[in-house]
């Protein structure tokens, strides 16, 4: 969904996926008069956007000062921050230097300075406050764990993890924008339920192959983008399970999710988001 002229316009993907086989037996219940296919409501694509208040934050990046327009994501995490990042002229400089340099060479300076060579927008999350600061900071400490063990699939299958840092006196991370939609929004919500389980299954193999499986099956916890799916939170990750361990949870997360997802429809339908297609 995009605004033209102040107006959301439904830019929901229309996904044609080929049927396949599923091991996982998805919920086949329906209330009454539920369809097959959604469609986001004239209501709903009549709703005009209001853009999020920003404010300036500054914080230091490993060598970099760097001043961004930040504006919470959601009023359910108030502890993430989508950032507009300020220009940098010493950043443009890197840059522009760097493209004489090999392949190679550029390779390696992107590795080893890389709040140098930030996208414009980015996102920070920092540390959850809480009265328990001990689950907090080992939440934290799991999540960056996974973003490292998981670093193949950066920019695929999770965002791109630029670092950590410390704003405001507390621990955060910077992580890449991926822009998409929220499944656990009404444009997000225009799926079957074969289309869901046909874009989950391949993310959480990819995460298993490398040993890690995002314990908290959460929609709000995925966002599509560009017709597949990039999983955002990983402070739930557990790493001790056995590959028969994490085919048995996956087939159950994959469950739990089409359940959430088929209620969340009817929800929506009957709050005016949603309409039969």
């Amino acid at each position: 969904m995009v605004a033209e002229n102040g107006v959301l316009v439904d830019t929901a993907p229309r996904l044609h996926l080929p049927a396949r086989h599923s091991e996982i037996q998805l919920p086949r219940y329906r209330r009454p008069g539920e369809p097959e296919r959604y469609r986001l409501s004239a209501g709903r694509l009549a709703i005009t956007l209001r853009e999020p208040p920003t404010k300036l934050i500054h914080f230091r990046f490993c060598t970099r000062y760097v001043s961004a327009h930040a504006a919470q994501i959601s009023d359910l995490h108030p502890h993430v921050l989508g950032l507009q990042l300020c220009p940098s002229t010493m950043a443009s400089f890197f840059t522009y230097a760097t493209r004489f340099l090999p392949a190679f060479a550029q390779s390696w300076i992107h590795s080893v300075f890389p709040e140098w060579f930030l996208p414009d927008r980015a996102v920070l999350k920092i540390q959850k406050p809480g009265e328990d600061q001990e689950i907090m900071e080992e939440y934290f400490d799991t999540e960056v764990r996974a973003y490292q063990q998981l670093n193949p699939l950066q920019g695929s299958i999770i965002p791109k993890f630029y670092g950590v840092l410390r704003y405001d006196g507390t621990r955060a991370m910077l992580l890449e924008y991926v822009g998409g939609i929220s499944l656990s929004a009404p444009d997000g919500a225009t799926m079957t339920l074969e289309e869901l389980s046909s874009l989950l299954q391949p993310c959480y193999r990819a995460l298993h192959a490398l040993g890690v499986h995002q314990d908290d099956a959460n929609l709000s916890n995925f966002q599509l983008v560009d017709g597949k799916i990039k999983v955002l939170d990983l402070e739930s990750a557990v790493f001790h399970y056995c590959a028969d361990q994490r085919a048995t949870f996956l087939a159950s997360s994959v469950r739990h999710l089409a359940k959430h997802y088929l209620s969340m429809q009817a929800y929506y339908r009957h709050q005016g988001f949603l309409e039969a297609a």
